[in-house]
């Protein structure tokens, strides 16, 4: 028995949207009012963080978009895991627990960056920096990159290939952009995310269409799965 229940193919394909349509938002938030204020391109830390004061309400207003992109991905890892748990019920519950926990230190670091940063001398700014990197592009990416391929293996029978294999991509991109955070690659790290959400959002969308196109009853729509007795 799944205690998060079975959501039906269309109640998945409004989570992925969902996540591609916020993940688009953040995207285009982080272009048009973040980067300036952002440490990934060396920029001169005073002039960062006098970007910060003059622009504090985009800089607010881009957070919390990105803020609540989170969110969202974080429930389509919900709606997968109560998908996908009769299938492997112990590798969707520990991919929950690790999302959960990536979601914490995320909006850790959004915080520290929305809050605390603006007002901010260059030296303080440079330690806010480290702390927000460290939670947001680290210690995050990490733990949603693993949920994420947890998931993926989970529903790896139900998944289309090419889905499949782009989720895969998406995950790996996480890993990618945890280690340049890790290194203090800065323009490396800015293209990674730049990657990574592209990846994403275009799994999450073509993962939404998929389950929108799925009938109710259709063979691979609802399927049920029999529990792997190693879980």
């Amino acid at each position: 028995m799944n205690p998060m229940g079975s959501p039906s193919s269309r109640g998945v394909a409004r989570a992925g949207l969902a996540a591609a349509a916020a993940g688009l938002m953040g995207l285009l938030a982080v272009g048009a009012w973040l980067r300036p204020g952002l440490p990934f391109e060396g920029g001169d830390l005073s002039e960062r963080a006098s970007y910060l004061l003059r622009h504090s309400r985009c800089w607010t207003g881009g957070w919390l978009l990105c803020g609540f992109g989170a969110l969202l991905v974080v429930n389509l890892y919900r709606v997968l895991a109560a998908r996908w748990s009769g299938a492997s019920e112990g590798k969707c519950g520990l991919a929950i627990i690790l999302a959960t926990a990536g979601l914490a230190a995320d909006l850790s670091g959004v915080a520290l960056w929305m809050i605390a940063a603006p007002g901010l001398g260059a030296d303080q700014l440079k330690l806010v920096d480290k702390m927000a990197l460290a939670l947001s592009l680290f210690v995050a990416k990490i733990l949603y990159s693993l949920a994420g391929m947890l998931l993926t293996f989970a529903g790896w029978r139900e998944l289309p290939r090419g889905l499949g294999v782009l989720a895969f991509a998406v995950w790996l991109s996480g890993f990618y952009v945890a280690g340049k955070t890790a290194c203090g690659c800065g323009p490396g790290l800015f293209w990674g995310l730049a990657v990574l959400a592209i990846l994403f959002i275009a799994w999450s969308a073509a993962l939404g269409v998929h389950y929108l196109r799925i009938s109710p009853g259709r063979m691979g729509g609802e399927a049920s799965f029999t529990p792997d007795p190693r879980d």
